[in-house]
């Protein structure tokens, strides 16, 4: 029972991180479905979701109104969860015909806010953008582009992290998300992802439905999409920017809130998991999303059964290369902390830094925990 349990816990981790990007690749060069992308310029609300962001929402704005979009298609609201500083005297003096503030008042949550901005529009398309994104020029108009296909519900853009410097969650972020690009590409193009970067996506006005403002809207945007024989798909050409948060602290406190919210949004949302009704979809939430989640449980039982298992040469082997990972990020802890370099040791680190924040998410879960508002981690 032992040897089978390390084999059975082993083979999942090794399909959860190689096997199934892998697999959707293939299956996407197979059955892939492309979409019927045409320069189109529908009327887009581009809803903007803060929180006390007086020091960037100025900025963002700015940001927002040179783009190369039509200003005569483009309406921008600032979605204000409650905020006490001065985010709302800067939105309202702005100045732009365009720019319009949503006062929310009672700390909604993200989520509720953009429920509120969308039933206030009146546009084809919405579009959800952070105050801290940098958006691309040409980005709006390559999401548009997707709803030319009757098909498409969502269009997400492609999130680029830029690191400030090369700190080690810095640099392992910025590995571990070029990892996670190259997933949604194909889960894109095989029908449909599981999920958007909350940082920039699109979705066509009719077909939003009032997401739970205690779920994480840009993942349950795609079951959204779903229920209703829409397309989430990814858009490449539509770039938008985020800082690395440069602390180890700051990133994994990030990675625990969303993962809460993510595992909440998999147990109410639980009937998408089923292939029966939703396919290719339930595999890949299943693939993407619940094993990643279970993978610090299931690494454990790896681990575990490989020490009980030690006196036999390879499971022996196997320990000590479960443990040399475990060194290795720990190493690149510690060099972080003095401010030395890493090197190599940023992606073992993120490594465990992913599954430590799963460990964290899970058991905060299963005891009661729940996230709903937020406040902005600014370095």
């Amino acid at each position: 029972m032992t040897a089978f349990l390390f084999w059975l816990t082993a083979a999942i981790m090794v399909y959860v991180y190689l096997g199934y990007p892998l697999l959707a690749r293939q299956l996407a060069k197979i059955f892939g479905k492309p979409v019927d992308k045409r320069p189109v310029a529908p009327t887009l609300t581009v809803v903007v979701a803060a929180y006390n962001e007086e020091r960037g929402i100025a900025a963002k704005l700015d940001n927002l109104l040179s783009l190369d979009y039509p200003l005569d298609k483009l309406r921008i609201v600032v979605a204000s969860d409650g905020s006490t500083d001065g985010t709302d005297a800067i939105v309202r003096e702005h100045g732009s015909p365009c720019v319009q503030l949503l006062r929310v008042e009672g700390r909604v949550g993200k989520t509720e806010c953009q429920n509120r901005a969308v039933q206030a529009s009146d546009t084809e398309i919405v579009v959800f953008t952070d105050a801290t994104t940098r958006i691309d020029s040409g980005a709006l108009a390559a999401l548009a582009r997707n709803f030319a296909d009757a098909h498409v519900g969502c269009a997400a853009a492609q999130l680029v992290y830029e690191a400030k410097d090369q700190g080690l969650t810095a640099t392992g972020g910025t590995a571990y998300w070029g990892y996670e690009v190259a997933l949604r590409q194909a889960e894109s193009a095989l029908g449909s992802l599981v999920g958007v970067s909350g940082c920039l996506y699109a979705v066509r006005r009719s077909a939003y439905r009032p997401i739970n403002p205690a779920l994480i809207s840009d993942f349950v945007i795609a079951m959204r999409m779903q229920e209703q024989g829409l397309r989430t798909v990814f858009e490449p050409a539509a770039l938008c920017y985020e800082d690395t948060l440069d602390r180890t602290t700051e990133e994994l406190s990030m990675r625990v809130r969303v993962a809460i919210r993510s595992i909440a949004a998999l147990v109410i949302e639980r009937r998408f998991l089923n292939p029966l009704r939703h396919g290719l979809f339930a595999l890949q939430l299943l693939s993407h999303k619940a094993l990643r989640y279970a993978s610090p449980f299931i690494w454990l039982i790896t681990l575990s059964t490989a020490g009980l298992l030690a006196a036999r040469p390879f499971y022996r082997f196997c320990l000590v290369a479960q443990l040399a990972v475990i060194a290795a990020g720990a190493t690149g802890f510690a060099l972080h902390a003095r401010g030395k370099s890493v090197g190599l040791l940023g992606k073992p680190y993120y490594f465990l830094l992913t599954n430590l924040a799963s460990l964290l998410a899970v058991l905060r879960y299963a005891r009661g925990e729940r996230v709903r508002i937020w406040n902005p981690v600014r370095s």
